[in-house]
């Protein structure tokens, strides 16, 4: 009798859900077939429970088969799931006429597909149920009686289908109350803020320009090493060129709004700010040059995404969890890729936003413990990330950095301390090293110490043979001294290199002229 059928399927299927915690995938219209899953340690269990009637062994497999490659396209497992086990449970009247028993340990099609089995409940369903549960791996054991009553029989029925879509839909709500937590406003407001301050800084000198982004808050390692560690919050909000803000908005309109959702506008403000702070201070420490934007930020709410996803696993991977994991993979590996691209940055920040997430925890979460270890672990990372920041030379004295500064000081006639800088300087040099003796000539000039300014643009002039600002000043330190012979080559190397330029021709001549005197 079919209504028998139906009364046995829905028992098993509500006990599959409340007592072996299998979550309802899909129901037919008419639900004669459900279809249920649950993770298992490393494995995925999909359970298919059917009322339909096969007469043939073939057309069984076939729809075996079509089910499981459906499955298998449609479905978003779980990541580092290793295995796939499908259990096609058909609760029917007869078996089919031909023999079905190789169906029971069949081979399936798929190489993702780790087991398939399928269970016929005929006359015998008690041992055949008996069978799905222990391959299945089924704990709690399934007990219960048909009424004898057609009428009883009915109305049980439909109160367990009912009670399987009640089910169904408060697992529903549940998830959708998850993303509900908050209005996204914070997350609108702080992009309108960003946007402002990028037309703020077009108007000023322009958003690419290194000197407006000092000037306007930018991370500057030489600044912040004298005091302005407000750089840190400042430079979340300023962006280089209107490829990065566009990037970095988008970011924030999907993830941002996303995250504010989930943990409500104050938890997301604070996560935000102190995934910025870590990745500003990450940049700090391992990246010389100026640098701005939110990138910190946003990656600190992808870490704060991941931590939802840690204590919400099924949640996660349900929604958007192999999705944000494989962004997260894509802008780490591109960040390694492209010399421009701040990584510190990024996976400072996203770190810093795991760590956040552990601070503020999910809504309606009490954990004081583990929020008090996470203060302490953000507490130690920060400073651990100061610490090793002031320490690493390499970077704080990275020769392109410096330059910068340099040059600074000299508009400002800083000439002691652009010769303190480069000497600081000199050991970490690589590239610029030419460039950096030039500097400090430069400045025992003006200081009047003409012999160590002669002694760096000798140097200069032999780690670059091109250096034509180096030949010309030495050529006039020469003169200075009445060293002409030396002032001619020094002028006669300049020459070669550039011979339109009037005003070395002009030395030259003088030169010519002053040794013929003598």
């Amino acid at each position: 009798m079919f209504i028998k059928n139906q009364f046995i399927q829905n028992k098993l299927v509500l006990h599959l859900m409340e007592q072996e915690e299998f979550e309802l995938l899909t129901a037919s219209s008419n639900q004669e077939e459900y279809l249920l899953w649950r993770t298992n340690k490393r494995n995925v269990d999909i359970v298919r429970v059917s009322l339909k009637q096969y007469d043939w062994n073939r057309e069984v497999e076939a729809f075996v088969q079509q089910v499981e490659k459906n499955v298998v396209q449609n479905i978003q497992l779980p990541l580092f799931k290793q295995s796939l086990s499908f259990h096609h449970v058909f609760i029917v009247e007869y078996e089919p006429v031909d023999s079905w028993s190789n169906l029971m340990n069949r081979e399936s099609t798929s190489n993702k597909i780790d087991n398939s089995l399928v269970y016929l409940c005929g006359q015998d369903r008690d041992e055949v149920l008996t069978h799905f549960f222990q391959k299945a791996q089924l704990h709690q054991p399934l007990t219960f009686s048909i009424p004898d009553n057609l009428f009883e029989l009915e109305y049980q029925t439909e109160t367990l289908k009912h009670k399987i879509q009640h089910i169904k839909k408060d697992a529903e709500k549940a998830i959708l109350a998850l993303f509900n937590r908050g209005k996204p406003r914070l997350s609108y407001l702080i992009l309108v803020i960003n946007i402002i301050i990028f037309i703020l800084l077009e108007y000023r000198g322009g958003s690419i320009n290194p000197e407006t982004l000092i000037q306007y808050g930018a991370k500057y390692n030489v600044a912040m090493l004298e005091g302005e560690w407000w750089r840190i919050i400042t430079s979340m909000f300023l962006h280089i060129g209107i490829f990065h803000l566009v990037l970095n908005m988008l970011a924030l309109y999907f993830i941002g709004t996303l995250v504010e959702r989930i943990y409500g506008n104050v938890r997301f403000v604070i996560i935000y700010f102190l995934a910025g702070i870590a990745g500003g201070m990450a940049s700090f420490a391992l990246n010389p040059s100026i640098a701005a934007g939110a990138s910190g930020a946003l990656f600190g709410l992808f870490g704060a995404l991941l931590y939802f996803g840690l204590k919400n696993p099924k949640v996660f991977f349900k929604t958007m969890g192999t999705n944000v994991i494989f962004i997260v993979i894509i802008n780490i590996i591109f960040g390694f890729s492209v010399p421009q691209v701040d990584n510190a940055a990024h996976i400072g920040g996203l770190m810093g936003g795991f760590i956040a997430s552990g601070i503020v925890m999910l809504p309606k979460t009490k954990a004081f413990m583990q929020q008090l270890i996470a203060v302490v672990v953000y507490v130690f990372y920060l400073f651990g990330l100061l610490a090793f920041g002031l320490t690493n030379e390499d970077v704080q004295y990275d020769e392109t950095l410096q330059i910068q500064h340099i040059q600074q000081l000299l508009e400002e006639k800083q000439y002691q301390e652009v010769t303190e800088i480069v000497s600081r300087t000199l050991p970490y040099a690589d590239q610029l090293e030419a460039e950096l003796l030039f500097y400090r000539a430069y400045a025992n000039i003006y200081l009047e110490s003409f012999d160590i300014a002669k002694s760096d643009l000798e140097t200069a002039v032999q780690h670059r043979t091109d250096f034509e600002e180096a030949w010309y000043n030495l050529a006039i330190l020469y003169q200075q001294e009445n060293e002409y012979d030396k002032a001619l080559q020094a002028m006669e190397q300049l020459l070669d290199l550039n011979n339109g330029e009037i005003s070395y021709q002009t030395l030259y001549q003088e030169l010519k002229e002053a040794e013929a005197k003598e």
